[in-house]
């Protein structure tokens, strides 16, 4: 098998996979399930103790599903980190609530307790741990355990250098779930982030320059890799919620709701909901997603989904126009147009809110939501009313 198959560390280090008790305490690493990890280290080189993995290649299959999708899931990492590393630290911190800077760091006359060194380079130390599953739920106490074990591995180095486990799901998990796994990992100095197949498709898209072609052609593929594996969610039942404070008002009047460009595009789902005061108020389908970027005072709309007309063009500038509270010309900014935001009412019942966008669960708000056929905006709003989430 030529080498060029294989995966690439990061900064020039060498990658090989090891048990997690393994795992040297200034190290990087991706762990990939079962107590492995693919480890990214410039010093030594580490075999597999307790399980029998070949190195991650094109083609290899696993005989478990979950190794088997982790395996490709690396392999379009590496494509990213190959093509730039600038791509795919813009990934890790779209989809993680941390701040990656991959890549050397260079800076002069740095002070230091006695003296005073001509110029530094330098290198963010972070362990990013993946644990992947094919559904929708994540094994709580596999994850606890994964998370003692990092936290026994990185000894006197926790809380100097970044530690987080992504949880990759084919379905968001339930909001009881991540926060209480959040609050496990939080409790010892680790991040946790949990992600969909489907938002890591879209953060990757999102890194892809229209004249990038080769990488949007491996995008496609890991695509219908996940399609054919059924490990993408199902766009009609998903109802993705949005919290609006300020624009709340503005929201509901131009039936539209926007975000920073730079953030996962939610193009995949058909609905769209309005969040305010632990309340979905109102539903809405998408019609479109258009992104707006300015240049010396004047707008150029980019489709990203759905159509594109005058009359929705001046939905959007109606909108930024009177939307004097934020600057929606200073960056791009995707813009999602609704047919129309109807009244509804989903409760949440647990204690506190939400501080980012959630994914609603249509097939259990509604008993006999059927995500095969289609809804009408006025009949899934109609039918939600009444409905609560945790």
């Amino acid at each position: 098998m030529d080498d060029d198959n294989f995966i690439e560390p990061i900064a020039g280090g060498t990658i090989q996979p090891v048990h997690l008790s393994k795992i040297p305490r200034s190290s990087s690493c991706l762990l990939i399930g079962k107590g492995t990890a693919f480890m990214m280290s410039s010093t030594a080189r580490y075999s597999l103790s307790g399980y029998s993995m070949s190195r991650v290649s094109h083609f290899q299959r696993f005989s478990q599903p979950e190794n088997h999708a982790t395996n490709n899931t690396m392999l379009v990492l590496r494509y990213f980190y190959q093509s730039s590393p600038f791509k795919i630290e813009g990934i890790l911190n779209s989809l993680v609530d941390a701040q990656f800077n991959i890549g050397l760091t260079f800076r002069q006359q740095i002070k230091g307790s006695n003296s005073v060194p001509d110029a530094l380079i330098s290198q963010q130390s972070f362990q990013l741990f993946f644990e992947t599953k094919r559904g929708g739920e994540l094994d709580v106490d596999q994850i606890q355990r994964h998370l003692k074990s990092i936290h026994d591995s990185s000894g006197a180095n926790v809380g100097r250098q970044q530690a987080i486990l992504v949880g990759l799901t084919k379905e968001p998990i339930p909001d009881s779930q991540r926060a209480l796994l959040r609050e496990s990992a939080n409790a010892l100095g680790i991040s946790f982030a949990s992600v969909t197949f489907s938002q890591l498709v879209e953060a990757l898209k999102a890194e892809c320059q229209p004249y990038e072609r080769d990488l949007i052609s491996i995008v496609n593929d890991y695509e219908a890799y996940l399609s054919e594996e059924r490990l993408l969610e199902e766009s009609n039942r998903w109802l993705v919620v949005f919290p609006c404070g300020t624009s709340y008002i503005e929201n509901l009047k131009f039936g539209i709701y926007y975000e920073l460009d730079a953030k996962p595009s939610k193009r995949n789902y058909h609905f769209i909901g309005v969040y305010r005061q632990k309340t979905v108020t109102h539903v809405g389908r998408v019609q479109s997603i258009i992104v707006t970027t300015w240049q010396d005072d004047k707008v150029t709309f980019t489709l990203e989904s759905g159509a594109s007309n005058p009359e929705l063009q001046q939905r959007i500038l109606d909108t930024i126009n009177q939307t004097p509270y934020y600057d929606l010309k200073s960056e791009p900014f995707r813009f999602y147009l609704v047919d129309s935001f109807l009244p509804t009412d989903i409760r949440k019942t647990s204690p506190s809110g939400i501080m980012g966008f959630r994914y609603l669960d249509l097939a259990k708000l509604i008993r006999t939501y059927n995500p095969s056929r289609h809804y009408s905006t006025v009949e899934l709003a109609e039918t939600l009313k009444g409905s609560t989430w945790e």
